[in-house]
């Protein structure tokens, strides 16, 4: 296995995405993915262990159930860090880990020293949240379904960590009270949902929503912090969200696309970054 995460982008297009996920090869839905694939449907539907279908509001199904397990592992390994997640196929085409984000990852690597206090919000599966632990840092970890807190607690214990914080709440209403607590952190990591539900059930929009996040968030990076910005969403623009980070006092250090590609050199764009820091 090659440094980096034990996946592999097979081939794409025609709204679909082949992706190797350590020992097992799915099938699923990929709007970005307008282009041409390279193999045949044939030879798709081959290699695949599963393949996913959407059905409303983005709930689906997956075929070939029997060749495809309810777990398995996927590992990641630098020179710096190593680590486990455990993948699952559940009701949405999401398996646990988002390959792109790999490059946050390595920035993690290359930044967090030990004692930083990070946090990341939204923090799904955990693989930020393993990293900047590996890297020595004092992670806080949240997010608001105890279902996937739970899920990036078993992926730090595959991974022999036992040190980070998991806080099951909302992410605004938790960076809110630390701002008023008057904590602070040298990297926060955050990786909003397009749509969202708090820890009580209620339901908000990124674009409404991303304002005060940026803003509250700001305020809790300390002097040299680093903040990451992620998002999926189709009406938020790079542009925006580099306003953001500027209103609120903060230096946008890099910006663009995570990207996924082929061995043949195929890149696939699937969502958009800012990395902004408190000078």
């Amino acid at each position: 296995m090659e440094n980096g995460l034990d996946y592999e982008l097979i081939d794409f297009g025609a709204g679909r995405k082949l992706e190797r996920f350590g020992d097992l090869i799915l099938n699923r839905p990929e709007i970005l993915a307008d282009s041409k694939p390279g193999l045949s449907v044939q030879e798709w539907n081959k290699r695949a262990h599963g393949k996913y279908f959407e059905h409303k509001k983005s709930i689906g199904e997956w075929k070939k159930p029997n060749s495809l397990p309810q777990t398995w592992n996927c590992k990641y390994q630098s020179l710096k860090s190593t680590w486990n997640l455990e993948l699952s196929p559940g009701k949405y085409k999401h398996v646990g880990v988002f390959p792109e984000q790999e490059k946050h990852w390595k920035y993690l690597e290359e930044n967090v020293k030990p004692g930083d206090r990070v946090l990341t919000l939204f923090g799904y599966t955990g693989a930020s949240s393993l990293v900047a632990s590996k890297m020595g840092g004092d992670v806080f970890h949240v997010d608001s379904s105890k279902s996937v807190v739970t899920w990036a607690a078993r992926n730090a214990a595959l991974s022999g960590i036992d040190n980070i914080h998991w806080v099951c709440d909302d992410a605004l209403k938790f960076a809110e009270r630390q701002e008023r607590r008057n904590h602070k952190y040298d990297f926060i990591i955050m990786d909003p949902p397009v749509f969202g539900q708090g820890k009580k059930g209620q339901r908000w929009k990124l674009e409404d929503l991303l304002p005060q996040l940026v803003d509250t968030t700001a305020g809790i990076l300390s002097q040299g912090g680093a903040l990451i910005l992620n998002t999926y969403s189709p009406v938020v623009s790079l542009e925006q969200m580099e306003n953001l980070m500027k209103k609120t006092g903060l230096s946008c250090i890099n910006k663009g696309w995570l990207n996924v590609m082929t061995k043949d050199g195929r890149k696939l764009a699937l969502s958009k970054f800012t990395i902004a820091v408190r000078r």
